[in-house]
């Protein structure tokens, strides 16, 4: 059987798609490894897979709110890559493997196949790159004008330099890899018309929604997040306000920043929790104000849930737009979502049966995608004979 090296970002969701193809992967007999800090082991351990620690560089969490925050994290991702990548090379000195498996923005994946001519393949957690939909032209044009372009370009020199990688620009990081698995269905994905089936799988999500004991305490029920990364307490005290004294339940996932109690008492049809088991809770919800993550927004799809798009990065609003385009939600800018514009939204989508059946069919796109199954299907194919 064969060794394959995952390698992921530690946030929720770049790691969680690649976790149910790992665990189908171990039970076909494969040895999978995968390069993990602290924070990732427990979710990697059910699995099967063997964890290779490293020690992260301690950072600060940015806020992408802007053209200038989303270069310094590209910046952060770079030098968190230099500060781990001795780490892992070394712990594969002598036990190469036969296939890497990458999550798109784990940049040691490309980094250490071309340097020790490995076949590799590209995880999209979010939306994937072809000739027709090219986001990597985004990135660069983003550092054209930003004041880290000099200091990303200097250390990424440095850093291929220093391990004996080929040469790489910042744009070879957002291209296709020879091969490539994307979580989505393919009628859902932007200008899918430009993705042939040689080089691209599109398997879904991997990891539908477990029966779980949760109820909500009355319907229609509403569900709200804007992830595990982005804060604003400015938002939840608007939803607060658009749904007071609505006739239907709210549940609010205010994410690990923020304190219930900070938001001040609630009101008897709200409640607010750090984390929730979100595909449970989607699976009674009749809407979902949400900041369209890639994970998020097929949990829904696959619920069949109508969706308040609020997105907060360009990644976001590719899918926002796409939300809108294919009739399965509205879409609102951060700033135009205020109390009364959520409340109207809301009150919008539950009184929308058409968008009931255009999820359906999503939903029926998602199931029959293959999800786990699938990817572990395509990896082996591509094993080195």
């Amino acid at each position: 059987m064969a060794h394959i090296a995952f390698m992921s970002l530690p946030e929720a969701g770049h790691l969680n798609p690649l976790l149910p193809i790992a665990r189908e992967l171990v039970e076909r007999g494969h040895r999978i490894t995968f390069p993990a800090d602290d924070s990732m082991v427990e979710r990697i351990r059910p699995t099967g897979a063997e964890t290779i620690s490293y020690e992260p560089r301690p950072t600060e969490t940015i806020v992408i709110d802007g053209m200038d925050a989303a270069a310094r994290a590209t910046l952060a991702l770079l030098q968190q890559l230099e500060h781990v990548l001795p780490q892992i090379e070394t712990r594969y000195a002598d036990d190469r493997p036969d296939l890497i498996v990458n999550d798109w923005l784990a940049w040691a994946g490309p980094m250490l196949a071309a340097k020790w001519h490995l076949p590799r393949i590209q995880s999209w957690s979010a939306h994937a790159a072809s000739e027709g939909y090219d986001f990597g032209t985004f990135i660069v044009g983003m550092f054209a004008a930003s004041p880290v372009k000099a200091e990303f370009d200097t250390l990424l020199d440095a850093v291929l330099s220093r391990h004996g990688i080929p040469p790489l620009q910042l744009h070879d990081f957002y291209k296709p890899a020879e091969f490539n698995l994307v979580y989505q269905p393919k009628s859902f994905h932007v200008h899918n018309e430009t993705f042939d089936n040689d080089r691209y799988a599109f398997v879904g999500p991997t990891r539908m929604p477990a029966a779980q004991d949760w109820t909500p305490p009355r319907r229609p029920m509403v569900l709200v997040s804007l992830g595990t990364i982005i804060s604003r307490r400015d938002f939840f005290h608007a939803c607060i306000q658009a749904f007071t004294d609505e006739p239907y339940h709210v549940v609010m996932s205010v994410g690990r920043s923020i304190n219930p109690t900070d938001l001040g008492p609630l009101p008897a049809n709200i409640e607010a929790h750090q984390h929730i088991p979100q595909p449970a809770v989607l699976a009674h919800a009749d809407a979902f104000v949400t900041h369209t993550g890639m994970n998020s927004t097929m949990e829904a799809l696959a619920a069949a849930v109508p969706m308040v798009a609020i997105p907060h990065t360009p990644e976001e609003q590719t899918t926002a737009e796409r939300v809108a385009a294919l009739g399965l939600g509205t879409v609102l800018t951060p700033a135009d979502a205020t109390a009364e514009r959520l409340r109207e939204a809301v009150r919008g989508l539950l009184d929308e049966p058409t968008t009931r059946q255009r999820l359906r069919a999503m939903q029926n796109d998602l199931r029959t995608a293959g999800g786990a199954l699938h990817a572990a299907d395509t990896i082996e194919a591509r094993l080195p004979r």
